[in-house]
């Protein structure tokens, strides 16, 4: 059976956090019968195989899941759903994400609006709620330019196809959206953005266990980044993984001049928030978040990389 849109949807041990995901998916304007939702399991150890087995059943559209038997990347996960996708569009929203109602219609509305030939993006906004996620205010930070954005991007199947889907040795995760964004970019694909179809990204509040788990992913992302970089050896790479002495000053700026570390921005988060400040908490937390990832990157083997540009 043939859909419009095939949301794809990897995810890995986030169990409850996917549930919400779904039940916001199930609950879409969109007519459930154009559109199939498929996740693929990243061999998660949680709880995420019953969570799916109980919900597909009482979704009013279309739902199939794979398994991962053991663990492979969020690229391998993606091209995974998009070789077994029905629809002509893809749609990409992560497990820990909640689209809004007019999510889908609004992405559906791009490709019939602009035809074929197009990436279509849309706000990801950050919340704290699961229970109310679609009441956090927009902020500057949410704001993005980037050309493509797994988290919230729209693209057809067969564009997917032509680019060479997701390099799946950029393993774990990390620079695997801005490596397909730019063969997408060098296909002609223009970029489309609609503000209307705004995507909710949950966080959840910061302790000192969520932020070691954001630590390694900062340092995963930086072994990542040299990757990257061997197959964009550019200007614009260069800045996109921060391989400037100016990163690590603006970075050294950000964090009060190492006033900030990861010893107290716990602290510090929570209080900011308090005082109603989340802006300026996200802002502090991303510094030393980046801190750890800059020193990550230096500390990282460049292998080939080094070796060809003579770093």
């Amino acid at each position: 059976m043939s859909v419009d849109l095939s949301v794809i949807t990897p995810t890995r041990n986030r169990a409850p956090v996917l549930a919400r995901c779904l039940e916001a998916l199930a609950s879409q304007s969109l007519d459930p019968g154009r559109y199939e939702v498929l996740v693929v399991d990243d061999a998660s150890t949680d709880e995420t195989r019953d969570v799916v087995s109980s919900l597909a059943p009482r979704m009013p559209c279309p739902v199939r899941a794979f398994w991962l038997d053991r663990r492979s990347g969020v690229s391998a996960a993606r091209n995974r759903a998009i070789r077994e996708a029905r629809g002509e569009v893809i749609v990409f929203v992560d497990s820990d994400s909640l689209a809004p109602p007019g999510f889908l219609s609004a992405h559906l509305d791009a490709h019939r609006t602009f035809g074929r030939g197009i990436v279509c993006r849309g706000p990801v906004v950050q919340t704290r709620s699961l229970d109310r996620p679609f009441e956090a205010g927009r902020g500057l930070l949410d704001l993005s330019t980037a050309y493509f954005d797994t988290d919230n991007a729209s693209v057809r199947r067969e564009d997917l196809l032509r680019a060479g889907l997701f390099d799946e040795g950029l393993y774990p995760y990390g620079w695997e959206g801005l490596d397909l964004g730019f063969r997408l970019r060098a296909l002609g694909l223009r970029r489309i953005f609609r503000r209307d179809a705004v995507l909710y990204h949950y966080q959840p509040p910061l302790t000192p266990e969520t932020l070691q788990g954001l630590l390694l992913k900062e340092e995963e992302r930086a072994r990542t980044a040299w990757l990257f970089y061997s197959k964009h050896p550019t200007l614009e790479a260069r800045l996109a993984v921060q391989l400037t002495p100016l990163h690590r000053w603006l970075n050294a700026l950000q964090r009060l001049g190492g006033l900030l570390h990861t010893g107290n921005v716990v602290a510090w988060v929570g209080r900011l928030e308090r005082w109603g400040l989340g802006g300026l908490a996200r802002l502090l937390l991303s510094g030393v978040l980046n801190e750890r990832y800059l020193s990550s990157l230096q500390q990282a083997d460049r292998g080939p990389v080094a070796r060809a540009h003579g770093d």
